[in-house]
């Protein structure tokens, strides 16, 4: 342990803590005392004693950007953040949670590394002051079940209004909203998914860290653009983001449970599956496929097909079902390979997260720590194994 007088200095801290007997603060958040583990953290030393241990860098002055003070004064109601991965959209987030007046709800859009809620799914939630926003207590969410926007920008725009909508039916004129995003902004797909967004939540400010955005922005809307500087203590790797997200299922996992729920009782969403009509006896299904077919449904516009062993399916077989059932949609599955699904919990609100330890056509079994009434689950489209993600075939 070393003990530093300081003043008008940050501290990095990597791993380990700190603690001040002075003026300190995180993100415009005071402390006395913080841990950093697996993270960086920017401690700005006023004046004041300093005991720590640990990694750690000492720099003259606050890294606070000048561009982020300015901000925090302004009077915006509705607050947009746009910017790549590792800009520091979250840190600015909870800057502005910490040095703006009045009440303040956040919006985590952000379905890769959520705050508020578990990856793959958005979620908001009343904010207090605090050292990050991944403090805040989801107070409702939407699940998405991918942690990625790309390819599933119906649903997240879904969920964008949803969400939105409820906020509305909770927010007075006074409160403040701000909307942290994905890091998906580069090409026409996800400038045209950002513009989508800006275009339900219609913010006051579109808060841009990086000039170049700004240029891709409708000149003819009601908000303002601010550009901001990017301030990331460290940028993480793709592994280090693996590794986060496997943490935050730990997390949303702890001293979860296994419950049982009777099909028909519960909902089953973003799935077709026990939704269709049951084929008794159908030969050529059987005779095209190399594993053991345990039942067919077909749907208005789908076919399932659910077989005792996973098993690898050409394209030739898939169009060939399609013709002769005339759908769309042709899944062929086991419901061994559905083990481990991450699952989405509904009441009259999001719940949270699950996974799918067993399913049959009178019950599904989560494993969750979810203890409210449960109306519907929906499925999401990958699996955890040792909570590491796989995209898995769903019906």
């Amino acid at each position: 342990m070393k003990v530093l007088k300081e003043k008008n200095t940050t501290i990095i801290l990597e791993n380990g803590w700190i603690e001040v007997d002075g003026e300190a603060e995180v993100f415009g958040f005071p402390i006395n005392k913080v841990v950093a583990k697996n993270k960086s953290i920017p401690v700005y030393i006023r004046k004041g004693e300093v005991k720590i241990e640990g990694d750690y860098i000492a720099l003259e002055g606050n890294t606070i950007p000048k561009s982020w003070e300015k901000l925090a004064k302004k009077k915006y109601s509705r607050i947009f953040l746009y910017g790549d991965v590792d800009t520091g959209k979250s840190s600015l987030a909870t800057y502005l949670v910490n040095k703006m007046d009045g009440l303040k709800y956040v919006l985590d859009l952000d379905i890769g590394q959520s705050d508020i809620a578990h990856p793959g799914a958005m979620a908001f939630g009343c904010a207090k002051k605090t050292i990050s926003i991944s403090k805040i207590k989801m107070e409702d969410g939407f699940f998405i079940g991918s942690n990625s926007p790309m390819g599933k920008e119906a649903k997240c725009i879904r969920g964008v209004a949803r969400l939105n909508s409820k906020l509305n039916e909770r927010m007075n004129n006074d409160d403040k909203l701000i909307v942290d995003t994905t890091g998906w902004v580069r090409g026409k797909k996800a400038r045209n998914y950002k513009l989508a967004k800006i275009e339900i939540l219609n913010p006051d400010v579109v808060v841009c860290f990086d000039p170049f955005i700004a240029e891709f922005l409708d000149s003819n809307s009601n908000f303002d653009v601010f550009n901001v500087e990017s301030f990331v203590v460290k940028k993480r790797s793709r592994e280090q983001r693996i590794s986060i997200r496997s943490k935050l299922y730990e997390e949303w996992l702890e001293n979860a449970v296994e419950r049982e729920f009777k099909i028909g009782e519960v909902k089953l969403g973003n799935t077709t599956l026990f939704k269709g009509k049951l084929i008794e006896d159908d030969d050529f299904i059987k005779d095209i496929l190399d594993s053991k077919v345990l039942f067919v449904e077909k749907g208005y516009d789908f076919l399932n097909v659910c077989v005792e062993e996973e098993t690898e399916v050409s394209y030739e077989i898939i169009k060939a079902l399609k013709n002769v059932f005339n759908v769309e949609d042709v899944c062929i599955f086991s419901l061994g390979q559905l083990k481990g699904l991450i699952l989405g919990l509904y009441s009259e609100k999001y719940l949270g997260m699950g996974i799918l330890k067993e399913i049959n056509q009178k019950s599904i079994k989560v494993l969750t720590k979810i203890q409210s009434n449960v109306k519907l689950i929906e499925f999401g489209e990958f699996k955890l194994e040792n909570m590491k993600e796989y995209i898995v075939r769903v019906p």
